[in-house]
């Protein structure tokens, strides 16, 4: 886009030729030109706020095994992508790093034909509940767009004593990012 923004300078700079007063008895073509100067560096200065640089954050994180959970919280440790690392797969758990809008999802297949409950929870609160019915391959899957604040924590949890199984070898995931 510089290069466009550029060449577009260059080229109503050398043919642009109004008469005319202008400013303290400057011609046209010396405002044209010190007005198109102008907004070519503010367009440059912003262009220097390189899309790297905005805080972005995304994640998405699948289930290595089938394991068996006892009312605790899935961990999701096969992390394919952590942008900002807000995900830890040690605990489960996704960090807010700043207020905003998030989109966040999952997909829970239960393992060899069983059921399996879960819940979303956010900040040790449950917003959602999940269940999978009892075929080959039961599986839910869910999408929320949620307004988080800063340092608030979501994680799903498996919500049964039971021996329930997750069916693991990315089969499973869990997933968010930043919307605004």
């Amino acid at each position: 886009m510089k290069t466009t923004i550029q060449f577009i300078f260059a080229f109503l700079t050398m043919g642009v030729c109004i008469s005319g007063d202008c400013n303290a008895g400057h011609g046209k073509t010396t405002c044209i030109t010190e007005d198109l100067l102008q907004m070519f560096i503010r367009v440059n200065r912003q262009s220097d706020i390189k899309p790297g640089r905005k805080e972005r954050t995304a994640f998405l994180a699948f289930l290595k095994n089938n394991p068996v959970l006892s009312n605790n919280v899935i961990k999701f440790d096969d992390v394919e992508t952590n942008i900002g690392h807000h995900y830890n797969p040690t605990t489960g758990v996704f960090t807010a790093p700043k207020n905003g809008l998030y989109i966040l999802s999952s997909m829970i297949m239960a393992y060899g034909g069983t059921t399996f409950h879960y819940e979303w929870r956010k900040n040790d609160a449950v917003f959602s509940n999940g269940y999978t019915n009892k075929t080959s391959s039961g599986s839910q899957s869910q999408t929320f767009i949620v307004e988080l604040k800063k340092g608030d924590r979501i994680y799903i949890k498996h919500r049964i004593s039971s021996g329930e199984k997750l069916h693991g070898g990315r089969n499973s995931y869990f997933s968010g990012y930043l919307l605004q």
